[in-house]
């Protein structure tokens, strides 16, 4: 110890340069390693969500829950799988073990519900997350309207899902987007029932027609020659005058052909679901979404690519929405 003090009393620049050598290091070592509180420690984890609105708890259990374990159980390196059945949703959560080959886990997973069958109609899709509700959000954002703009913050509930929701997910290590405050816009055929009475159709009539009609069928093939051509009807109804002017019957009488079209005994418009929540920030009414990470992906790393695709996202698209 003493000839160190010794060595460095005699010769001071060496010691101020080992120094200032060891700072520089360090500043350059803590500006390009990622870094984090604590390492991820959890165990590869795969949500499977689907919606059924207006579905009760048993019903999701017997029309969904229960096909979709008949798939999944017996997956490789499946540790624990639970499931739990709400109002409008059902929800397994995959737990695998460690080591396994995440990707490759969430391809089987896939795959597998690929073989379910017989959903009831009004059942969407099946959503993968690799993030589950135990899970804490790494970043949050509020967002509100500028100053001057009178519309409706409801409204740019398509915007968020469908840019600002498709950019973030991008970003490397970012597991999903959850917005809050929002709703989907539907479509609503709103039945008089003085005018279903006089046609004598019920209602049901009205919603078996509307269904066939927005519905994709193919009508066989034709052979001319060496070529064969296949026939198919396209349903997809993309206008709101599409819908009123479907046929929802036909009837050849002595006079004529009378017809019933939609527009004759309902109101037809293009609005936004009833909302389920309301957010507000300082008394103004408001949207929010928060982000979750992958599994294993570095918080600094991903919080700094969210940051730079919100920055990105508010000097083009959302200035432009106002």
């Amino acid at each position: 110890m003493n000839r160190i003090i010794q060595l460095a009393i005699e010769r001071p620049m060496a010691v101020v340069a080992l120094v200032l050598m060891i700072i520089l290091f360090g500043w350059i070592a803590l500006q390009r390693i990622p870094i984090q509180m604590a390492p991820d420690v959890r165990q590869p984890v795969i949500i499977v969500k689907t919606d059924w609105r207006g579905a009760a708890p048993a019903e999701v259990e017997r029309e969904i829950i229960t096909r979709q374990e008949d798939q999944l159980k017996g997956l490789e390196g499946l540790k624990k799988m639970t499931a739990v059945a709400e109002h409008n949703e059902g929800e397994i959560t995959l737990e695998f073990l460690p080591g396994v080959e995440f990707t490759r886990a969430l391809l089987l997973v896939a795959n597998r519900l690929d073989r379910v069958a017989g959903y009831p109609e009004e059942v969407d899709e099946p959503r993968l997350s690799t993030s589950g509700t135990e899970d804490n959000a790494i970043v949050w954002y509020v967002i509100t309207r500028e100053e001057g703009n009178n519309t409706p913050i409801i409204e740019y509930g398509d915007f968020l899902r469908d840019v600002m929701q498709e950019r973030i997910e991008r970003v490397e290590g970012v597991a999903g987007v959850n917005i809050f405050g929002d709703t989907e816009r539907e479509l609503r055929v709103i039945v008089d029932p003085v005018k279903l009475a006089k046609f004598k159709m019920t209602v049901s009539e009205v919603v078996g027609r509307i269904r066939s009609a927005n519905a994709s069928i193919t009508g066989g093939d034709i052979s001319e020659g060496k070529r064969r051509y296949v026939v198919r009807t396209e349903g997809d109804l993309q206008t709101v005058d599409q819908v009123r002017n479907i046929v929802l019957r036909s009837d050849r009488q002595n006079r004529g052909i009378g017809r019933v079209l939609v527009s004759d005994i309902a109101e037809v418009e293009l609005a936004f679901k009833e909302e389920r929540a309301r957010i507000r920030q300082l008394g103004i009414r408001a949207m929010a979404f928060n982000v979750t990470r992958e599994q294993g992906a570095n918080v600094l790393t991903t919080v700094r690519g969210i940051k730079e695709a919100v920055a990105e996202l508010q000097s083009g698209p959302m200035k432009a929405q106002g």
